[in-house]
C-alpha cells in the first residue's frame, strides 16, 4: 500500500479527505527531489511534512485520492 501511495503520491495525485478539509500533494517544485516534501493542508493553514509523514497520515487519516478545491484532481499541471 504504502509503494502505491508513494508513488501517486510522486505522479501528481493528491490525497485528502475533503469533508474534513485535508490534502496532502506533492507541489511541482519537489518533483525529482532527492528527498521530496509534501504538503499537508488543514483548515488551520499548511505544513510541510516528509514523505514517511505524509505516508503515515495517509494510514492513519484514510486519506484517498480525490480532487483539491484550488488544483484539481492533479498538482502536476
Amino acid at each position: 500500500m504504502r509503494n502505491i501511495a508513494e508513488n501517486k503520491l510522486l505522479s501528481g495525485f493528491i490525497y485528502g479527505d475533503p469533508r474534513n478539509r485535508e490534502y496532502l500533494y506533492l507541489p511541482g517544485s519537489e518533483v525529482d527531489a532527492a528527498e521530496p516534501v509534501l504538503v499537508y493542508e488543514t483548515e488551520n493553514g499548511r505544513e510541510d511534512v516528509s514523505m514517511e509523514e505524509g505516508l503515515s497520515l495517509i494510514e492513519k487519516r484514510s486519506l484517498k485520492p480525490c480532487s483539491h478545491p484550488v488544483f484539481g484532481k492533479n498538482t502536476m499541471h
